[in-house]
């Protein structure tokens, strides 16, 4: 699902048919993505997904697939800080 959204917007800012893009499409100038293609993608992904991607991450990012891992691991920890956050409520709650 997070793939599959990221794929979307690459697609969409990109000017090409989302089933064209696969986790390992790169963001090589060979493959003719520029940097600011790939910077409209981050910060769409944020708007996206409701997260904040930093700055010294996205050098990591060499394809699709470096960013929908990120998206998921960022959404995974801010599920899991929350409920963290839950259950510290009800405990206090119920003291």
């Amino acid at each position: 699902m997070i793939y599959e959204k990221i794929a979307n917007i690459f697609a969409e800012i990109m000017g090409i048919d989302d089933q064209d893009i696969t986790p390992e499409t790169d963001f090589s100038i060979d493959s003719g993505v520029d940097k600011i293609s790939v910077v409209k993608l981050i910060i769409e992904c944020e708007k996206e997904f409701n997260i904040t991607i930093f700055d010294e991450d996205v050098h990591d990012f060499k394809c699709i697939g470096d960013i929908a891992a990120y998206v998921s691991t960022l959404l995974a920890e801010d599920v899991t800080s929350a409920l963290s956050t839950d259950k510290e409520r009800e405990a206090w709650f119920y003291l």
